[in-house]
């Protein structure tokens, strides 16, 4: 029996390595592919061109989906999930993680309401948080993708970022739309974000109610704690 588990954990092993290394190997050069595109379509000639431009995005798109989807199934019904925890400067980590997704949704035509808790030039200062940086932007990534998917256009998006004595809050709420696609959504992006940050013991949570949708994690904040001469 010890040696069949071994066997089994084994072959899990080899099964996420190989699911992890094609998710990344799919998505780098689809990142690359969709920027692309986005500057020919700028340069459009004349119509034509444009809508194979817009139909090649398309299939781009539903590539990149189909490799995060693969990914999450992965993460929801494969096992355990590897994480490497170190500190991180906050104020780095959330410039890096939300600016340029709410700037991707201002461009789509999106209003973002952009929110910190304190003032500007101070916040997050000497703030440092105990996460892994590339599995917390899976996170951020998956609610983002939500909001471009699912959030309806004529309402603002908010995203909130506050820190208290031993957490930080990130909060993304949004007006779901009437949208058809709902019907086929899984919420294996949701599980998944679930399952990574409980990995990295952060607290995730989503809700929907009254067509709103929330949501909400506190990633872990190292104590700024001053010593006295004594």
């Amino acid at each position: 029996m010890l040696e069949n588990l071994e066997k089994e954990r084994a072959a899990l092993d080899a099964n996420r390595e190989l699911i992890t290394a094609m998710s990344h190997d799919i998505r780098t050069p689809l990142t690359v592919l969709l920027g692309y595109l986005d500057i020919m379509k700028l340069n459009a000639v004349d119509e034509d061109m444009q809508q194979y431009l817009e139909a090649s995005e398309r299939t781009a798109l539903r590539l990149k989906k189909m490799s995060d989807d693969m990914f999450g199934y992965f993460l929801v019904y494969g096992g355990g999930i590897e994480v490497d925890v170190q500190e991180c400067d906050a104020r780095t980590l959330v410039d890096q993680m939300l600016s340029g997704h709410v700037f991707l949704l201002r461009e789509q035509g999106y209003e973002i309401d952009f929110n910190f808790e304190g003032e500007s030039n101070e916040f997050l200062s000497d703030v440092v948080v105990v996460t892994d940086p590339p599995q917390l932007m899976r996170i951020v990534e998956n609610i983002f993708s939500n909001v471009m998917k699912y959030a309806d256009k004529e309402k603002r998006v908010t995203v909130f970022v506050g820190a208290e004595t031993d957490e930080m809050t990130i909060k993304v709420c949004n007006s779901v739309a009437k949208n058809p696609d709902m019907a086929q959504k899984n919420g294996i992006g949701l599980r998944s974000c679930l399952k990574l940050a409980n990995a990295m013991d952060i607290r995730f949570s989503s809700v929907e109610e009254d067509g709103e949708f929330t949501s909400l994690m506190y990633v872990p904040i190292i104590p700024n704690i001053e010593y006295s001469d004594d």
